[in-house]
């Protein structure tokens, strides 16, 4: 993990926006965190790591063994759960088209009808819940660029992150 360079995985948008957060967090000026302001910052996100788990983390990103954070290493740990989270997202992907009936391997595909039928019970949770109405059977059918009846693995995805 420590051979991830953060500047090619983060936007400039995302390291201004890691770059602000760090320096809300870095009260003395340091340009450092220590195991109590990562602890803050994670406790504002929900989460409740015990002191075991913050040194682990600043392990993890600390690569030249400082025993705290700068905003280098800050920079890493963000780019090492963007890569975590788009990971869980294909996961979840994968996930859905195999229960739609396609492959975990990726191959295989989904019978367009199917998504078609699954479509009447979105529409009406996204009517009922969101006031908000949808045409399913249109991005289905964009989706379906070969007009094969089929939704192959990319377009699945494709169909699930437009």
């Amino acid at each position: 993990m420590n051979q991830i360079n953060p500047d090619q995985i983060l936007s400039s948008e995302e390291i201004k926006a890691a770059k602000d957060a760090f320096e809300a967090y870095d009260k003395m000026g340091y340009g450092t965190l220590e195991v109590e302001e990562l602890q803050k910052i994670l406790e504002e996100f929900g989460h409740k790591p015990s002191k075991e788990e913050l040194q682990q983390m600043i392990i993890q990103v600390d690569v030249k063994n400082k025993g705290f954070i700068d905003f280098e290493d800050f920079k890493r740990a963000i780019a090492i759960y963007k890569i975590i989270e788009e990971d869980n997202e294909e996961d979840d992907t994968l996930d859905a088209f195999v229960a739609m009936g396609g492959n975990a391997d990726k191959s295989g595909t989904v019978d367009a009808t199917k998504l078609i039928q699954v479509r009447i019970i979105i529409i009406q949770i996204i009517k009922s819940d969101f006031k908000m109405t949808i045409d399913i059977e249109r991005l289905i059918n964009e989706m379906d660029r070969d007009k094969s009846g089929q939704i192959s693995y990319q377009e699945f995805k494709n169909l699930l992150s437009d």
